[in-house]
């Protein structure tokens, strides 16, 4: 399996669950260090790595991918955090560019093995995708982006299963930017927010794992947004409410039909 943004933070917690069980894993990052050092770090062998920028199309062109059974699109960016004005439209793009091409780019250039193998995808959706979150609005942007992507990409690419995890507040090296921008930039109760949950622990990343994983075992649904911290996704029938009800674990605006339909499902 390959996890891009697999050397650390959630990325490298997904890519060390799937190792302890036996898989074969290629991480995806930028630094070569860090990647040597995740590697290290997983149980098992015939593990391997390529260093380069997921938004990078000649990089993906020039990885060889013949044998494939899932793919985590775990890399992404935070910044810039601030108001419109604050920050440069460049650094917007940037952003876009690792979250939403940068999974694009995953899934177009592995998607062959995966078809081959009957293989998974997971995408990750989670802050700013079903909420606005003021001040991160490259971040909020990708995310709801990719909760959408998902659900085009599981039409289109049935019946290959791909699905989305939101894996809530996990404390990883991502939320840096919210504190290195500081209160002003990334507004006094976020910034407090982050400050408070990171001393705390965060929501664990075995959880977000253990998720991930369940995802990639073929589930019975697929275009599917399922939160690590608020969903019963261990529940065999939450599973077969996300394949039988539709609009359930997805994108929706909310209005007078749709409300009649969800109702009615239950």
């Amino acid at each position: 399996m390959l996890v891009t943004g697999g050397s650390m933070g959630i990325g490298l917690a997904v890519a060390q669950t799937l190792a302890s069980r036996d898989t074969e894993l290629v991480l995806v990052a930028r630094g070569t260090e860090s990647l040597k050092r995740a590697v290290d770090s997983l149980e098992g062998e015939g593990h391997s790595w390529h260093a380069f920028d997921v938004s990078d199309d000649d990089a993906w062109s020039a990885v060889q991918i013949d044998e494939l059974h899932g793919l985590v699109c775990a890399a992404a960016l935070m910044d810039p955090v601030g108001p419109i004005g604050s920050y440069a439209p460049a650094d917007f793009k940037r952003t876009l560019d690792v979250n939403v091409v940068g999974t694009l780019l995953a899934v177009h250039h592995c998607l062959p093995a995966l078809q081959a193998a009957g293989g998974s995808i997971v995408t990750f959706g989670g802050g700013g995708a079903t909420a606005p979150l003021p001040r991160f609005d490259a971040y909020a942007a990708s995310k709801a982006a990719i909760g959408r992507l998902t659900e085009n990409l599981a039409i289109a690419l049935a019946p290959l299963r791909i699905n989305c995890v939101a894996p809530g507040f996990v404390a990883t090296r991502l939320h840096e930017a919210t504190l290195a921008a500081g209160a002003e930039a990334a507004g006094p109760d976020f910034y407090e927010r982050t400050r408070r949950a990171i001393e705390q622990g965060g929501f664990p990343a075995a959880e977000a794992a253990d998720l991930v994983c369940l995802l990639l075992a073929d589930p019975p649904f697929s275009g599917k947004l399922v939160s690590a911290q608020w969903d019963p996704w261990r529940d065999p029938t939450y599973h077969e409410r996300l394949a039988n009800e539709p609009d359930l674990g997805t994108l929706r605006r909310i209005d007078g039909m749709l409300f009649e339909r969800t109702r009615e499902a239950h």
